[in-house]
């Protein structure tokens, strides 16, 4: 493994301060192939809770059999229930009779209270009992509700994860639905050294799970720690990202979990240095990376150590342009924290605050103008959201802060390409239209509304409550003249007509007339519009 870092700037001018970006990377090798990857020695615990009758838990039982079908002889495997009660439905054993588990695993059904607290501690003891050091013991916990029996207490929870991570069980957990505590979730597997997933509707299930097996597999080093010790010229440290920390004197520690392999890890770090009154060079940090390596027969421990240098110049020398890698990086996870921030907002009821907050860190990465494809999606995501949140209750309900608030983690632990499967999950199960070939520049000939398919012939088009309209659409979040269509020269324009919640084209907030082309997808309010070039499209 390699460790490195970059500056957004490596050049400070003399006698000013600075605002300095610091990256930290551990750039791992190839992941292991399947005869040398680490065996896992897992609990599955699933909540089979009232709650999840139906379509959840018939999809909970595909991924827990996904699972199995995944797992060889040498790995270890228990499967835990619980309602108000705890059952071991899979005592701890070697995934070989793989039938054998399925056929117990298409048993599970729903009924029931929920007792997180003691599924998790039963599956976190079944791990416990067949602990190898040359295994890597985790325990994979889901719930789609509260905690109501048992341990209910968020706190003793999570200070228990911790004590189970520091006796080497770690602990991964996934949320269902709308009715969880994201929030303990959250803390729980941060605390606990896994990671945490958002199951945002039950056919995601075998999806996330096969991430969460994919990351296992790939294992290849353990327990990176990353410190930096600063000098008198750095004046405070602040991490972007959200990995755990501690502060002793002018270290600061950041426990980062496991590596997997073909893996950039990396931690973000604001730097906030005073001026500094002399010409040259000046150390002013030293990067610790502490890890423990999985070898095919052995575990080695790795510490490596890199001075941070910067160059202190004249007034008159302009520093060089900044590091774009760093730059993006630090935009993505300042909206991640503007996210949490607009959560908080809206928590009190500052609906106004929470948007402004999402509309600044969109502001940030325009005005930073680095080409980045993730950039402008996110700044597109922030958009959205920002105008969203201005619709206040009719917006920030159970599911939609889960939304944000995963985007959130995600991106700060590292993970904003699962931030933006979520999005896109989102937007196709908002849209609910059948896939048609985006031709861009082509006009649609066509669109569709709640199965039913018009041609665009009439020159205008208008679109809201009203019942002058010639689309009605009487339905919730929508304005009585909301927007219309209509044809310029061979173009097929839409434009909002001033309306409360505004018109979005592929989740894009449109503010002048947009020209459309086939495979756009046209929202107002919750209503969605698909345009295409044939009546049989």
């Amino acid at each position: 493994m390699k460790a490195d870092f970059a500056l957004d700037y490596d050049v400070l001018t003399v006698e000013q301060p600075h605002k300095l970006y610091l990256m930290a990377r551990l750039t791992s090798g190839p992941a292991p192939d399947h005869l040398r990857r680490r065996p896992l020695n897992l609990s599955l615990v699933i909540d089979r809770s009232g709650s999840m009758a139906g379509e959840k838990i018939a999809y909970v039982r595909q991924a827990a059999q996904f699972l199995v079908h995944n797992l060889g002889a040498s790995d270890s495997l228990s499967v835990v229930l619980y309602n108000e009660n705890v059952e071991t439905l899979v005592a701890a054993e070697p995934v070989t009779h793989k039938d054998a588990i399925n056929q117990r695993l298409n048993q599970i059904r729903a009924s029931g209270m929920t007792n997180l607290s003691g599924g998790w501690l039963q599956g976190c003891t079944l791990v416990a009992e067949h602990m190898r050091d040359d295994f890597l013991n985790r325990v994979i916990l889901m719930s789609d509700g509260l905690a109501n029996r048992g341990i209910t207490d968020g706190h003793k929870l999570v200070a228990l994860a911790r004590q189970k991570y520091e006796q080497n069980v770690s602990t991964t957990t996934m949320g269902l639905g709308a009715d969880f505590n994201e929030d303990l979730l959250m803390a729980m597997a941060d605390a606990g050294g896994g990671a945490f997933y958002f199951i945002e509707s039950p056919e995601v299930a075998p999806i996330i799970f096969e991430e969460e097996l994919r990351g296992l597999l790939s294992v290849i080093g353990q327990n990176l720690i990353v410190t930096i010790d600063v000098g008198d010229e750095v004046e405070q440290v602040i991490q972007l990202n959200a990995y755990n920390m501690q502060i002793q004197g002018r270290s600061t520690t950041f426990s980062m979990g496991d590596v997997f392999g073909d893996e950039v890890k990396t931690l973000m770090l604001e730097l906030l240095i005073p001026a500094l009154h002399e010409v040259g060079q000046r150390q002013i940090a030293t990067l610790h990376f502490e890890y423990d390596e999985i070898l095919d027969s052995s575990v080695q421990h790795h510490v490596m150590e890199l001075p941070v240098i910067v160059n202190v110049a004249p007034q008159a020398q302009l520093p060089a342009a900044p590091n774009s890698e760093v730059r993006r990086s630090m935009l993505l996870l300042k909206a991640a924290q503007a996210r949490r921030e607009a959560i908080a907002a809206a928590d009190r009821g500052d609906y106004a605050q929470a948007s402004q907050v999402l509309k600044q860190a969109a502001e940030a990465i325009n005005q930073e103008a680095i080409e980045s494809e993730d950039l402008q999606e996110e700044q597109q995501a922030l958009e959205r959201q920002a105008h969203e949140m201005e619709r206040g209750k009719d917006y920030f309900d159970n599911y939609n802060r889960k939304t944000m608030a995963t985007q959130a983690i995600y991106t700060m632990t590292d993970r904003h390409e699962s931030t933006q499967f979520l999005r896109t999950r989102e937007i196709e199960r908002m849209l609910r239209m059948p896939p048609v070939e985006k031709k861009p520049g082509v006009p649609p000939t066509h669109f569709t509304y709640q199965d039913k398919t018009t041609p665009l012939q009439a020159d205008l088009i208008r679109i809201g409550r009203a019942q002058q309209n010639e689309l009605i659409l009487n339905a919730k979040n929508i304005s009585r003249f909301h927007c219309q269509i209509k044809r310029e020269g061979s173009q097929v324009v839409i434009e909002d007509l001033g309306s409360t919640n505004g018109t979005f084209v592929n989740e894009v907030l449109i503010k002048q007339p947009h020209v459309l082309s086939v495979g756009d997808v046209a929202r107002i309010g919750q209503e969605t519009i698909l345009f295409h070039d044939s009546p049989t499209s």
